[in-house]
């Protein structure tokens, strides 16, 4: 199943607060709906009220946890092909929490459509984003940061962008 839905995940206990401004500036910048749904609602159910819609999908909690109905949201967010852009803290120094690289490789061992992956707030450490191999998509500065205007802007081009999201898709079917 596809659907022109984008669903925002974070990588580990990422502030409800951070996600949150960082998913309002994506929809102001798209002009995608955002809507938000926890970790504890059914993820079929959720996904399939909108399988058909364009919008921006905000995962509030852990969408790699053994959801009670079977399976995680993140394997729900594989079978339907719904592609997948990961948000990860930064830290002052430039560093990245090692649990980006480990939601990397499981959206990868599960098939997630994963579009890449995006910094919150820290600092941006060109460099180490490279050497560590990841699917950078951008970073996303605090709103009262100077570039935080010009993340926001390439980040929301990328997710309008279709071959973008297609591409995901075909690397994940790839996978399976």
């Amino acid at each position: 199943m596809t659907t022109g839905c984008l669903a925002l995940v974070g990588t580990g206990p990422l502030p409800a607060l951070l996600m949150h401004q960082a998913a309002m500036a994506l929809s102001q910048e798209t002009g995608r709906p955002l809507i938000s749904h926890g970790i504890g609602e059914s993820p079929n159910a959720v996904l399939s009220s909108c399988a058909d819609s364009t919008c921006l999908l905000r995962l509030n909690g852990d969408a790699g946890r053994l959801h009670p109905s079977g399976g995680s949201w993140l394997s729900a967010l594989a079978d339907w092909r719904l592609p997948v852009l990961l948000l990860t803290p930064g830290e002052s120094d430039g560093g990245v929490p090692g649990a980006a690289a480990a939601w990397v490789a499981l959206c990868h061992q599960l098939g997630v459509p994963l579009i890449g992956i995006t910094q919150l707030r820290g600092a941006w450490q060109t460099q180490a984003r490279r050497r560590d191999g990841l699917p950078w998509c951008g970073w996303l500065p605090d709103a009262q940061h100077p570039q935080h205007q010009d993340g926001v802007t390439a980040l929301g081009s990328r997710i309008l962008n279709p071959q973008f999201t297609a591409s995901a898709r075909a690397a994940a079917a790839a996978q399976v």
